[in-house]
């Protein structure tokens, strides 16, 4: 399967840019996500820390870091 993807620049800049980006972005976002779980999971983090890593967790749609 091939898609091609087409772009009329510069008025659509933004939109090129997330396209092109849009793999390394998810790969952080599961870098970030793992780390906190990490230092939840293994870690002996302060109950404020704690609250704060799972807070952010959950601000990460964890259906788009099964794609």
């Amino acid at each position: 399967m091939r898609a091609t993807l087409a772009f009329t620049l510069p008025d659509e800049q933004a939109e090129f840019d997330a396209a092109r980006l849009g793999r390394r972005a998810l790969a952080t976002l599961w870098e970030i996500d793992q780390g906190l779980r990490s230092l939840v999971k293994h870690g002996e983090p302060s109950d404020e820390t704690r609250r704060l890593a799972e807070e952010i967790r959950a601000m990460i749609p964890h259906d788009l870091l099964e794609a």
